[in-house]
Formats: structure tokens, sequence, C-alpha cells
């Protein structure tokens, strides 16, 4: 038994398998396919996936970005299997259709249902190509339904577009804080609007979350689409891809500052909050400031008091995240 181990030991070091499950292809010429295989043959949309490994070929294609295209890191085109989809990229508006094409493809391909674009990340849009896919508002205390471009009428500055859920634990947290934020806001005729995006799994839960705010929402079928609390001003620049962040630390000021189209001061690197993080030293949660992490430990973290003490394995030091990292 213990020979046994040693061996898959041995082939996941060679084959740099690092999850479980995990299935690697080779062809007779010991030529190794590096496709994960468990993710394409559980996919409807790859069911032919076996059938072309049987002949010797591998499953996706791909090809050099052209200047200015965008490449879509770990999307695949589910009729020609571009992997990644490089330039533009469609899907469908219905929410239980999850079908992804190139814009090749999106030619050759009759669809059931309407398909738009995706929009790219780090790009400017205007209000109204963001809510291009979006028939229209709900308003939180009625069923009634909002024209979705009154939430850039009368000279509103930026809107804010908080993905959030009735299941998700800290959402549950940051909303009642989100919700004292705008309402003051409100009170101080701040040109700021917020529209909540949903990730609910049922129409039911949504509705008594969304009782519980003071801003519109888009309809549940139609959150898929796009692309949390990220800021847009009124030109299409995104000013925080951290809103969360932004107002638990700054409060009615972050929304201040939004309204005047500048961005937020990002914590000082001694200040800098590693959610959901704790320290496994002296338990500090989340870890403040400077964040060390040992590989050779399962799931090990130090803050940095902690990490100047020592530790039996080399540490590694995790750079801080910034909003040019955020697509």
């Amino acid at each position: 038994m213990d020979l046994d181990r040693d061996r898959a030991k041995t082939l996941c070091q060679k084959l740099s398998v690092e999850d479980l499950p995990t299935l690697l292809m080779a062809d007779p010429g010991r030529r190794l396919f590096k496709e994960q295989g468990v993710d394409y043959v559980r996919d409807i949309y790859n069911s032919g996936a076996i059938r072309t490994w049987s002949k010797g070929k591998r499953l996706f294609r791909s090809r050099e970005p052209h200047e200015g295209e965008y490449v879509w890191n770990g999307i695949i085109c589910h009729q020609c299997y571009m992997s990644p989809i490089i330039g533009s990229r469609y899907g469908c508006l219905e929410a239980k259709c999850y079908v992804d094409l190139c814009e090749t493809c999106l030619q050759k391909t009759e669809h059931e249902h309407s398909l738009v674009g995706y929009l790219v990340p780090k790009q400017q849009y205007s209000f109204e190509q963001l809510f291009k896919s979006v028939p229209y508002l709900l308003n939180p205390n009625s069923e009634e339904k909002i024209e979705t471009k009154t939430i850039w009428e009368n000279g509103i500055k930026c809107v804010g577009f908080y993905f959030s859920a009735h299941w998700c634990g800290p959402c549950q947290i940051f909303t009642p804080k989100l919700a004292d934020v705008y309402k003051e806001a409100q009170k101080n005729s701040l040109s700021f609007r917020i529209v909540f995006v949903s990730s609910d799994n049922d129409e039911e839960s949504f509705n008594e979350y969304h009782s519980k705010m003071h801003w519109p929402a888009v309809p549940l079928d139609s959150t898929h689409l796009i692309k949390t609390l990220f800021i847009v001003s009124s030109d299409g620049k995104i000013l925080s891809h951290q809103g969360v962040d932004d107002v638990k630390r700054k409060g009615i000021e972050a929304l201040k500052t939004w309204t005047q189209g500048e961005t937020v001061a990002p914590p000082a690197e001694d200040e800098f909050q590693w959610e959901d993080i704790s320290c496994n030293g002296c338990s500090m949660n989340p870890i403040i400031g400077q964040r060390y992490y040992c590989s050779s430990c399962d799931n090990y973290d130090l803050c940095s008091t902690c990490a100047k003490k020592g530790h039996e394995h080399p540490l590694e030091l995790v750079p801080q995240s910034t909003e040019d990292e955020d697509d």
C-alpha cells in the first residue's frame, strides 16, 4: 500500500497535479494534453470530448490575439472550442441558458434566444451601454417597474452596482451599513444612486432581500450578464471595483468622493485588511497590514508580527491587491 501511495505521489509531482479529481489525457506517443478533462466531461456542451480525445486530437483551438483584442481567460466557445475566447464574446439573455460564443461562431449559430455581446473589462461605457441587456428596474417597495434611464437622469454623477445575495453571510452584515450610508447620502442630496444586482437562487429570496434596501434592482433573470459593489461615473469611468471596502473604511465620505468623479485613496500598507484571512500565530482576524504565507503548510498565514518570530518553513510575502489588478 505504501508503494502504491509513493507511485501516486510521484505521478502527481511529475504531472503537476494539484487538485482532485483531475483527468489528464495522453496519446500513444506519450504526448500529454494539458486540458482539464473532468470539467469538460461534466460539461454538456463538451459531450464530444472523449470522442475527440480518442482520435488523438486536442479538444481546443487557440490563436494569438491581434492588437487591441481582449482575451477572456477561462472562457471557452461552446461551438468551436476556442480556449480562451479571443476578441468579442457573446452570451444568451436567458438566465438558465449558459452559452458562450466567439464572434465567428455567432455568425454560424442559430440559437433559440437572443444573444448579446459582453462588455470588455476596463473599457469605459455609457450607462446606456451598461444597462443595454436590462429591460427595466424593480422598485424596492412594490412591484412597480422603473425605466432604466431614470437611474442616471437629473444630473446623477455616479452609480454603484451592488452585487449581493440573501444567502451570503458577509452581505447580510454589510447591506444595513450600506443602507445607512445611502440614506445619509440622500439627505445630503449627493448625486449618487445604487442598483442591486442579485445572485439569489429564487424569486422569494430575491424579493425578501430587496425589500430591505432603499434602491432599485435588476430583475433576477437579467443579472447574469452584468459584470461586490463597483462604482461607475456618468462618463463611464469605473471609480472603484472595491466599493464594499471603501464604504467600510470611509462611509459617507466614499460616496462624496465618487460624486466628485474621484477615486477613494487606497489604505496605507499597514492598514490593509485581508478579508476572511486570519493569523495562525496570534489569531488576528482579519490580518491587518503585511501578510505572510507558508506554501509548505496547509492554508497557513501569519501577520507581520508573528512572521518576525520565525517559522519552520520559508515564508512568502503576499502582495496587497490594487484596483489595477481587477478585471
